[in-house]
């Protein structure tokens, strides 16, 4: 009896982990066209590491297995881990080559921390708050192997500033003499004195 009920919570637990988001294809295709132009290798000697990212192209993203857990980060947060692995297709174009370079079915494995959509407390005014998006982080093990680093590969758009509360619009008033217009008569435009006594 105690058997089945263990095995009946296996499966739910498996069940529960299973349920959560999955990293969408295209995300894992940008996560892994990141890292392919931003690590040493065979392929980043075709061209420069600069121009790789522009040069490469991703097809046949097949994710094989998506094995989930905590990932605790350098900064103290814990984010959902998506350890990936599968296969691709690499087409390179090197700079003056009318033919790419082609590798099929290539593995990969990478890791994406999965920080979910919520709304927080502002800083400046914590009655205020505001919305944080979901976001996709390409994951590395620090050199300790107990936390991991994280990298923004996705450009994310700039918060939208804070503006203060909107106040009455200063008005100027209609008769204000304009700055050119002052030490001129209204007759004839000269200018007018300033001191008419003479020494004594």
């Amino acid at each position: 009896m105690r058997g089945a009920l263990s095995l009946v919570a296996i499966v739910l637990v498996g069940l529960l982990v299973g349920c959560g988001p999955r990293p969408p294809k295209p995300i894992v295709q940008q996560a892994l066209a990141y890292q392919i132009a931003h690590v040493s290798g065979p392929v980043g000697s075709l061209v420069g590491s600069d121009q790789l990212a522009a040069r490469l192209q991703l097809q046949d993203v097949k994710i094989r297995q998506d094995r989930r857990e905590p990932l605790l980060l350098v900064s103290g947060e814990t984010l959902e881990g998506h350890h990936l692995s599968g296969t691709y297709t690499l087409i390179v174009h090197p700079p003056g080559s009318r033919r790419p370079y082609r590798r099929k079915g290539d593995p990969f494995q990478l890791t994406l921390a999965h920080q979910k959509a919520q709304t927080v407390a502002t800083q400046r005014s914590p009655d205020r708050v505001k919305t944080v998006p979901e976001r996709w982080l390409l994951a590395y093990s620090s050199p300790d192997s107990k936390t991991w680093e994280v990298i923004d590969f996705l450009p994310q758009p700039a918060p939208a500033p804070e503006l203060p509360p909107a106040g009455p619009e200063p008005t100027l008033p209609a008769t204000a003499p304009a700055a050119a217009d002052v030490g001129r008569t209204e007759s004839d435009g000269a200018p007018s004195p300033t001191n008419t006594s003479t020494p004594t």
